[in-house]
């Protein structure tokens, strides 16, 4: 008998905070057209992942006339920082800023920075991959 009350408790209380989260989404709808809100963009706005434009440059204490070279230096530096007290997230925010100005330069300017980076490894004798990581080519020519 008690187990019978308990299951009807449940289930009207369940029926009752659905039909209220429904009714607040309803309104949430309707408040956000009086408001003048595309009925898209809060869903469109929240699957967006990439940082926006201005925060990026916040996030590195840049501006837009910033040259290049001086978002790269900054970037390094503060990641560099975060990379020795251990902040993940800040590092993890710094990187996402910097991903997000590169998305914004010129074709020209991300070949001529590819250049440059190749010029510098080849100058340097660098690997062209990380120590300690082979190909499966590279696995197979031994007979690994």
């Amino acid at each position: 008998m008690a187990a019978r009350i308990i299951a009807q408790l449940i289930v009207s209380g369940g029926t009752i905070i659905l039909r209220s989260a429904a009714q607040a989404y309803r309104q949430a709808i309707i408040n956000g057209k009086k408001a003048g809100v595309h009925e898209g963009t809060a869903t469109a706005f929240s699957r967006s992942k990439m940082m926006d434009l201005s925060e990026a440059y916040n996030i590195l204490g840049v501006s837009e006339t910033t040259p290049w070279p001086e978002v790269v230096k900054k970037f390094d530096h503060l990641y560099g920082v975060n990379d020795k007290l251990g902040s993940f997230y800040l590092q993890s925010k710094i990187f996402r800023a910097k991903e997000r100005l590169d998305l914004e330069l010129p074709q020209e300017v991300r070949d001529q920075m590819k250049e440059q980076e190749e010029k510098k490894n080849g100058a340097a004798g660098a690997p062209s991959q990380p120590i300690g990581r082979e190909t499966t080519a590279a696995k197979e020519e031994k007979g690994e």
